[in-house]
């Protein structure tokens, strides 16, 4: 019980985020990642794998941002939280992460072709098959993606998500590359050149 009290405080503040980014998971991301005009694109600095780290890195990933991303509904379903999001919308969340930080093997953020700040996260193969079950399992429901304390998206999907990648409509470039920064954390190297 207090599980879900403590998510639904971390979770309430940010509602009025996961209402405005209510969109469906891309079936093809690379058609929407394509048309990124900036896109910034990091690998976290938390290796997928459970190999030791040393300690210079261990305190680094200390400063990268959390990830999780929980199953969400509008209904209310038995054992999630109910978060309130403004202005009058109410989402309920299975307090058990579907994904989490250790999940991602590559994070990266851009624009679409109407310059809404994109944030695609690459998930291991161990996730995405983790996600197809669970998106197979409960149909129709959405996915909340939390960064650090801030629930940034909710999308609804459709249908089961087959893909290891992940797309999350943020809002403003701004937004996005705030989160791709807070993800990777401070020792992540940046692919495309720019620093």
């Amino acid at each position: 019980m207090m599980t879900l009290r403590t998510l639904a405080r971390i979770l309430a503040p940010v509602g009025l985020v996961a209402l405005a980014a209510c969109q469906t998971v891309q079936e093809k991301p690379s058609d929407k990642a394509g048309t990124s005009s900036a896109a910034t694109q990091t690998t976290p600095s938390t290796p997928a794998t459970g190999a030791q780290q040393p300690q210079a890195q261990a305190g680094a990933e200390q400063q990268a941002a959390p990830v999780q991303i929980f199953l969400a509904d509008t209904q209310e379903q038995a054992g999630w939280a109910r978060v309130d999001v403004q202005p009058n919308g109410v989402l309920f969340v299975n307090p058990r992460a579907v994904v989490v930080r250790e999940d991602l093997v590559g994070v990266q953020a851009g624009t679409n072709d109407s310059k809404e700040g994109l944030l695609a996260l690459d998930l291991t193969p161990e996730a995405a098959q983790r996600l197809l079950q669970v998106t197979t399992q409960f149909p129709k429901k959405r996915l909340a993606l939390v960064v650090g304390d801030t629930m940034l998206a909710a999308p609804a999907y459709g249908s089961p998500v087959k893909d290891g990648r992940l797309i999350f409509m943020v809002g403003t470039e701004a937004n996005a590359l705030a989160a791709a920064r807070a993800i990777a954390g401070p020792q992540a190297t940046q692919t495309n050149g720019k620093k």
